[in-house]
């Protein structure tokens, strides 16, 4: 197989007086210039395709890189906050109107996760700013699903564990202190308005377990991002090193003299 290849900037090619034939010295033939010129340009980049729209739009690059990994745990956490959240209202009922204001708070929070765990599977996790408002959404339905079942005797409190555990993992430092405050400023008011005095120690310390839980897990997930960070410096370390000893050649060592 001959390893003669045309260039069309060459000079070093006989070329037959019409032009269309070069003279391939390995091969002892002639060769067509149309053809080999061709097989000699370069491929054209292929176009990018347009961007999607609709409800991929929602989905890109803009994300810091706590969120980016803790996304799958905010998915999950409103999972089960959805799970169970159907079975205590199917369990004891109130009323109908107030099943119906709970069925229709839940399964919107269901629809909106669905499309968050979708775009996980895709490769394509959700921009920060869908994140923070799924996140403020979580807390606006459970706030309602509170107020509807009476304020401080309902037992879906206890969602706000669930809320604020993913958000502590996922969100930053300053962020989860802000969310933190918020669920506990609206749960504050809403107990002091429907608890009586007596169970006010009892408010106090269902505060304090949802601040606890966002310092508990603000702390690990803090303590997670250091270590993958030092994961990742050691992993780009090691590759330096094995560049440069690639990139370096050998020393040669002197042949000893022949006894």
């Amino acid at each position: 197989m001959s390893s003669t290849q045309w260039h069309p900037e060459a000079k070093n090619h006989l070329v037959s007086p019409d032009g269309k034939w070069y003279w391939d010295g390995i091969a002892q033939e002639w060769k067509p210039v149309a053809a080999a010129a061709a097989a000699a340009k370069p491929p054209e980049p292929k176009a990018q395709p347009a961007p999607e729209r609709g409800l991929s739009s929602f989905a890109g690059t803009v994300r810091s890189e706590d969120l980016a990994y803790g996304q799958t745990v905010l998915v999950w956490a409103r999972w089960i906050l959805i799970g169970t959240g159907l079975l205590l209202s199917f369990w004891s009922p109130q009323s109908l109107t107030t099943l119906q204001i709970q069925l229709a708070a839940i399964i919107a929070l269901a629809f909106g996760n669905f499309y968050l765990h979708v775009q996980l599977l895709r490769g394509h996790p959700a921009l920060d700013n869908v994140v923070y408002g799924a996140s403020a959404a979580d807390i606006a339905v459970i706030t309602a699903l509170v107020l509807v079942q009476g304020g401080y005797p309902s037992p879906v409190f206890i969602f706000y564990f669930a809320a604020i555990v993913g958000i502590s993992v996922a969100f930053p430092t300053w962020m989860t202190a802000g969310y933190t405050a918020i669920v506990i400023g609206i749960y504050g008011i809403i107990c002091l308005a429907t608890a009586p005095g007596d169970e006010y120690p009892a408010v106090f310390t269902r505060l304090l377990m949802i601040a606890a839980i966002a310092v508990c897990g603000n702390l690990f997930a803090r303590s997670e991002s250091n270590r993958r960070t030092d994961a990742i410096r050691i992993h780009d370390e090691l590759l330096d090193e094995v560049e440069q000893e690639i990139a370096t050649p050998p020393a040669t060592q002197p042949a000893a003299p022949v006894a």
